[in-house]
């Protein structure tokens, strides 16, 4: 984090020092009534626009910096995770013990019909039986005495 802070703030000096040469005689007071500070804060008083865009530019670009190594950092985390999971995948699949699966939908349109079928398929594509069950047809009360 301080090699970041470090390299954002070389870089502002860079561009500060950039904009700081392109015109220090534009200055409408003559140089021999201020004081070389009060030119050079006066300086900045007249470029504050460019130094603070300049300024938002290097919080943007770090900020970018970061998100992109979390991302990959994130990337590289979740491959190592799937193949510590594949490897451990045939002890987990021996302690599973499922006997069924029953979804239940709720629907005015058929959407989630449509959607719990699907997802029926794929649980059955796994191996486990699923039952589709439309949520106005079921009642507990009944269905205790099978559960």
């Amino acid at each position: 984090m301080f090699s970041l802070f470090a390299t954002m703030l070389a870089l502002f000096g860079v561009i500060f020092l950039c904009v700081g040469s392109l015109s220090i005689s534009e200055n409408t007071v003559s140089q021999d009534v201020h004081s070389p500070t009060e030119n050079y804060l006066l300086w900045m008083w007249q470029r504050r626009l460019y130094i603070y865009s300049a300024a938002a530019l290097l919080f943007g670009f770090c900020f970018f910096l970061q998100v992109a190594r979390r991302k990959i950092n994130y990337t590289e985390d979740s491959k190592a995770h799937k193949a510590a999971k594949s490897n451990n995948s045939s002890e987990k699949d021996a302690d599973v013990h499922v006997s069924g699966v029953k979804i239940f939908y709720g629907s005015q349109t058929g959407t989630a019909k449509g959607f719990a079928t699907e997802l029926s398929e794929e649980v059955e594509n796994l191996g486990i039986s699923a039952q589709v069950i439309d949520m106005k047809d079921y009642d507990p009360d009944d269905q205790l005495v099978d559960e």
